[in-house]
């Protein structure tokens, strides 16, 4: 074979390598879908965020051994944040979810109660630790659409 016959050749394998090697392999997201309003999303969401916004800090104030930071972080996305979320939404949303929901919100307020109780930074972290559990079950489990 000739030089540029061999050269077609290794750029036809190599195309075909790096056209199969791109394919990703997407699987259908088989998690259950909760129909909302744009509303609705958004409140949800911004429930989700400040959660992982009030882990953070208290990861910080862990590392700080700073109670205070802990219960200020925690405190506002406990029983508060539970009690502020609109009824029609909370009636709307599937049992499973319902029953997560709370124990996050529980989570986080007995978080704020261990930084000002005993305040055991060792106990606030298996705390976190638990709480993020429910998160991952309920991200595993659910997904919001847009109605």
């Amino acid at each position: 074979m000739n030089l540029t016959i061999k050269k077609a050749m290794l750029c036809g394998v190599t195309s075909c390598f790096l056209a199969v090697s791109s394919v990703q392999t997407v699987s259908a997201d088989e998690r259950e879908i909760i129909w909302v309003s744009a509303e609705e999303k958004s409140v949800l969401l911004a429930e989700m965020r400040a959660f992982l916004e009030a882990t953070q800090q208290i990861l910080e104030g862990s590392l700080a051994d700073d109670m205070e930071v802990i219960e200020q972080a925690a405190r506002p996305v406990g029983i508060k944040m539970m009690k502020a979320t609109p009824k029609a939404l909370h009636e709307k949303l599937p049992a499973g979810f319902t029953a997560i929901g709370p124990k996050a919100h529980i989570g986080f307020e007995g978080i704020a109660d261990e930084a000002v109780g005993m305040g055991d930074r060792e106990e606030v972290l298996q705390q976190l630790a638990e709480l993020q559990k429910a998160c991952i079950q309920c991200h595993s489990m659910y997904r919001l659409e847009v109605k």
